[in-house]
């Protein structure tokens, strides 16, 4: 069974070696018009620090693949990943431009849930990797790369998801 020794949240934007503590990473659902989303957050332990939040549209209790955004108006259309305070305070970018689809080519598999474990009643382990990139204000010369894994605990509400 999974413990929560082992957790970690490592990634890079383009190639600088980021890292969030597991205290500094929170993970909730909310419901949508269509669906129920888990929303991933990582930050930095600072207020105003670089900080990755996460979207899945899919069950969290197994295996997925999310794509970098899409857009259909019934899916991702502001894209499965938002970059906020990077390079500096209050700059945020994401990872589809639903203005403009042509600047912002859809990665199939930039979140991958790769295995979901029950541990006890009160939470699950989720391990996954992402792989995108994201646009800032449909600047062509702003795009960062990012790459990461993670290994995070996400508490269950009253032993559901």
């Amino acid at each position: 069974s999974a413990n929560s020794g082992d957790l970690y949240f490592d990634y890079t934007i383009d190639g600088k070696e980021m890292h969030a503590d597991a205290a500094d990473i929170s993970s909730n659902y909310t419901a949508n018009k269509t669906d129920t989303v888990f929303h991933l957050d990582a930050h930095a332990a600072k207020e105003g620090g670089t900080a990755l939040l996460l979207t899945v549209p899919h069950d969290m209790a197994k295996p997925s693949t999310t794509p970098s955004g899409s857009p259909d108006w019934t899916y991702i259309t502001g894209g499965s990943v938002t970059l906020l305070n990077y390079p500096e305070k209050d700059v945020r970018s994401f990872s589809f431009n639903d203005t403009y689809p042509e600047k912002s080519p859809v990665i199939p598999d930039a979140i991958v849930i790769t295995s979901s474990e029950k541990q006890g009643e009160e939470a699950r382990i989720i391990t996954g990797t992402f792989n995108f990139k994201t646009y800032r204000d449909n600047k062509e010369t702003e795009v960062y790369v990012i790459k990461g894994k993670f290994r995070i605990k996400h508490k269950l509400s009253n032993g559901v998801i």
